[in-house]
């Protein structure tokens, strides 16, 4: 057997016993009601509850709004109430790639029930009485609203993304070499294999909660031990184009994602995630 032969054994043994279940959407333009489903529009928010700010006391964005009764297939996620993402509308739309787990330009909401008696007209009176950036001043990767449909619950295997892969790759490698790689590119430097992997047959957009995430560049967690236990992904969304008109872009066509530890997520304490995107 040869070392790419090895190589592709070892890589496609970790994808198979490695699998999440995962829940895919699509996007559909439109301008869905507050307690929908949704990327962009007007959030659902509690009558007691302000328009989410910024670090700057700048409104924030609705990034997307998750109606969690979709995610029943999904372990260890909610089943019930509002799941909510917001984003600050500057350059970097809301991440601190220095420190991204901390909720300053970002929010994570969850919200267990949802008052049915909130109107539209009152959130968004809310959010006309939070100081607004100048127009100049103001980024967002949501071109469109649009009403997220979900695609039904599958099973994904591990890709050679997600930092794990490549944690359990290594591990095989160096048992069975004596060797003592500490990275993917200490391997490709000692080896010049690059085609361990097998192919991923998922196409985008990458647009998901759960299983495993997708990069332009790579997993944030790699390297970062105070990110390793951010294990589960709790939300992706893609850059996204339909008819030729962009419905989502992440800088030049990137994705973002944000990331979770399993027991918080059992919690359903939000206050720690990752928020991270990338673009080519």
């Amino acid at each position: 057997m040869s070392e790419l032969e090895l190589a592709q054994q070892i890589a496609g043994e970790i994808v198979e016993r490695n699998t999440e279940p995962v829940l895919r959407f699509a996007l559909e333009k439109g301008e869905p009601g507050i307690f929908e489903s949704k990327v962009g529009g007007t959030p659902y928010l509690p009558r007691d509850m302000a328009w989410p700010v910024d670090s700057k006391d700048k409104g924030m964005g609705l990034l997307a709004q998750v109606d969690c009764a979709a995610l029943e297939g999904l372990p260890d996620f909610p089943h019930t109430g509002l799941l909510q993402f917001f984003f600050g509308v500057h350059d970097l739309f809301g991440a601190d790639f220095h420190d991204p787990t901390v909720q300053k330009d970002f929010r994570v909401l969850y919200h267990e029930a949802a008052d049915r008696s909130v109107t539209a007209e009152e959130v968004l009176a809310k959010k006309a009485q939070t100081s607004q950036p100048d127009e100049q001043e103001y980024y967002t990767p949501i071109f469109e609203n649009s009403r997220i449909i979900f695609t039904g619950l599958t099973i994904q295997h591990i890709n050679s993304y997600d930092f794990r892969a490549w944690d359990q790759f290594l591990a095989r490698w160096n048992e069975l070499h004596g060797t003592d790689l500490k990275t993917q590119w200490d391997y490709y430097q000692a080896t010049k294999i690059n085609k361990e992997f097998p192919a991923s047959k998922e196409k985008a957009p990458f647009h998901q909660l759960g299983g495993y995430p997708y990069f332009t560049q790579e997993d944030p967690r790699i390297g970062a031990s105070e990110l390793a236990d951010l294990d589960v992904l709790l939300f992706q969304l893609d850059s996204d184009m339909q008819d030729r008109k962009d419905l989502v872009l992440w800088g030049d066509c990137g994705v973002c994602n944000f990331f979770i530890n399993r027991e918080a997520l059992r919690r359903r304490d939000f206050s720690r995630v990752c928020y991270n995107w990338d673009c080519c």
